[in-house]
């Protein structure tokens, strides 16, 4: 193909945009310390981007459209009144055959760090847990069969 027939980039045509990052479907349940967490990425984003020295604009405001619209959904959501059952926002200790005593607390999406024991609410291992007491057993999808896990001590709040 002839070079005439090729257009070249115009210096003053800005680059594709970054593509938006992906949104979870709702609902946007999140502890309170989750929505603290909002606001304050919300405001460090914000920060950087009146910083002129700073890199990336484009992908400081993609960030800050993906926390705002994650703030406009999200609904703090308390752990169960009965401080025996499990739910959101529960931290749980549970028998898991094979690594022993083994603590979790269920929160958010934008929260979860399983590194650290913090499992999203929409994780196959929460959905198992939700609505379990002290002393049950739960069966959890989590590889290929069942694991049966016992739940030893729930703490809602506080």
């Amino acid at each position: 193909m002839s070079r005439a027939f090729v257009r070249e980039p115009d210096a003053d045509t800005p680059a594709d945009p970054l593509p938006e990052i992906p949104l979870p479907p709702p609902p946007n349940p999140v502890t309170a310390r989750g929505a603290a967490r909002i606001e304050a990425t919300i405001a460090e984003l914000e920060a950087h981007l009146l910083d002129p020295a700073a890199a990336d604009h484009a992908e400081l405001k993609r960030r800050l459209r993906y926390w705002t619209a994650r703030r406009t959904t999200a609904q703090i959501t308390p752990p169960p009144a009965d401080p025996d059952e499990v739910g959101f926002g529960s931290r749980v200790t549970l028998a898991w055959p094979g690594r022993g005593e083994v603590t979790v607390e269920i929160v958010g999406e934008d929260e979860s760090d399983p590194a650290t024991g913090r499992v999203s609410w929409r994780a196959p291992l929460a959905a198992a847990l939700i609505g379990a007491a002290r002393g049950e057993t739960v069966d959890a999808a989590l590889g290929p069969g069942p694991l049966t896990l016992t739940v030893l001590t729930v703490q809602n709040g506080g």
